[in-house]
């Protein structure tokens, strides 16, 4: 059922070789099977560049900790690669899956 395979990279904080607290980005999960549900396809704005918005639902494992903000990278089973920049931390109440609300916001 879960065909589509997600990167996640997130930002932590972490301490240099002088002590300094900085954010750095991370890769929390690579190619981990998940499911993409498309919700609602928004309009696009009569601009220069036409804006593709869509909300979506992102479906993977309980174990991951998904951080607010989170950048994921979905590869289909057709090897197309969509890239989600905003996304809510995980709803992981369920016993088999936890849920991560994205939003793709791109350049048509």
């Amino acid at each position: 059922m879960w065909s589509d395979k997600a990167t996640i990279i997130g930002t932590v904080k972490s301490k240099d070789s002088r002590g300094i607290t900085k954010m750095v980005d991370t890769t929390i999960v690579s190619d981990e099977p998940c499911k993409v549900v498309k919700k609602t396809l928004n309009g696009g704005n009569q601009s220069f560049f036409d804006e593709v918005k869509y909300n979506s639902l992102l479906l993977i494992s309980n174990g991951i900790k998904i951080p607010q903000g989170a950048d994921i990278n979905i590869t289909d089973i057709n090897g197309n690669v969509t890239n989600y920049r905003l996304a809510s931390g995980g709803y992981a109440h369920y016993t088999t899956h936890q849920e991560v609300a994205m939003v793709l916001d791109d350049k048509a």
